[in-house]
């Protein structure tokens, strides 16, 4: 399941970004992103399974919101001239990568080591919710494919499970009582 839903989002993403007209890579994205930054912090989804597959993390932990801000910005600017070129050559990498691996390769992350199928659906869930908040800021209507959305689910889910809210996410989803203002499965 999640294999596929890599497959499926990291085109998602690669068609969503060649839409960026050059003026529009500026524009105000995602807090404190701009669009090259918000495309910069979501090709780390693909550049970190590459990474993590080959040399592992190098950092303990993920770091503060300034912190991941930052890389943010840092993977933007690496994009160079291009930026769609440039997430269209990693995203063929890493899929080119991810095909010749077993689902349990081990996959050393800053929260210690994951089988690859289980660290890819931490990715889908990356890759959708920020490609659809790359096309919200380019103002575009897009859907991500089922797959993803089903992953992305079950991520989030499990995350609203491991925090002590699943109580407040099930009855908003089934609309019985609205969360809180500013709720937030991630911080």
């Amino acid at each position: 399941m999640s294999r596929e839903a890599f497959e499926q989002a990291v085109p998602f993403f690669v068609e969503t970004a060649a839409l960026v007209r050059p003026d529009q890579w500026e524009t105000l994205a995602l807090g404190v992103w701009n669009v090259r930054d918000l495309v910069g912090h979501t090709s780390r989804a693909m550049l970190t399974v590459e990474q993590y597959a080959t040399v592992g993390a190098d950092r303990a932990g993920f770091g503060t919101a300034d912190d991941i801000a930052e890389r943010g910005r840092e993977a933007g600017r690496a994009l160079g001239d291009d930026p769609a070129d440039a997430v269209r050559e990693i995203a063929a990498r890493v899929l080119g990568l991810i095909d010749g691996l077993p689902d349990d390769h081990p996959m050393r992350t800053p929260a210690g080591e994951r089988p690859l199928v289980g660290y890819l659906r931490s990715r889908v869930t990356e890759l959708t919710i920020h490609t659809v908040d790359l096309a919200g800021a380019l103002g575009l209507e897009v859907e991500a494919p089922e797959e993803c959305w089903r992953v992305t689910l079950h991520v989030l889910a499990d995350m609203a499970v491991r925090g002590g809210t699943a109580r407040e996410v099930a009855f908003a989803l089934t609309g019985r009582r609205a969360l809180a203002d500013g709720f937030s499965l991630v911080r």
